[in-house]
């Protein structure tokens, strides 16, 4: 079962519905993990050094798409240099996809086409001056 005094966010079905993704820090840094419908089998799926957030399961059911802030950020903030990455679900393996300044809002809904080829993102522009993080 999933409880506790952990943070628990960003649920989005597969599109079977057999699972539920959501990011946690139970135990200890932000990762990926997905879960029965009824709270059964939680399972992590991602473990890294990277603040895993906003997992996105493809409508085809193989990848999921999320995003990945750098070790020691503390929440989701937004105007951070982040990476899309895509993990295929059949494998666990873990495609970085792109580099990006973004943050919190830049795929906080689901995002894919129905077909699974692209997806939506926001990205956002360094204001003048701002040093990178």
């Amino acid at each position: 079962m999933i409880g506790g005094p952990h943070h628990y966010d960003g649920p989005d079905y597969s599109p079977d519905g057999a699972w539920i993704w959501f990011n946690s820090d139970r135990g200890g840094n932000i990762q990926l993990r997905r879960v029965r419908p009824v709270g059964r089998d939680p399972q992590q799926m991602t473990d890294d050094a990277s603040v895993n957030w906003f997992p996105h399961p493809s409508p085809d059911g193989r990848h999921v798409l999320y995003l990945a802030y750098a070790p020691g950020t503390t929440g989701h903030p937004s105007g951070r240099d982040v990476e899309f990455c895509l993990l295929e679900c059949a494998t666990g393996e873990v495609l970085p996809l792109v580099a990006l300044f973004g943050g919190q809002g830049t795929i906080n809904v689901p995002c894919w086409s129905p077909d699974s080829q692209r997806f939506a993102f926001m990205r956002y522009e360094r204001e003048k001056g701002r040093p990178e993080n």
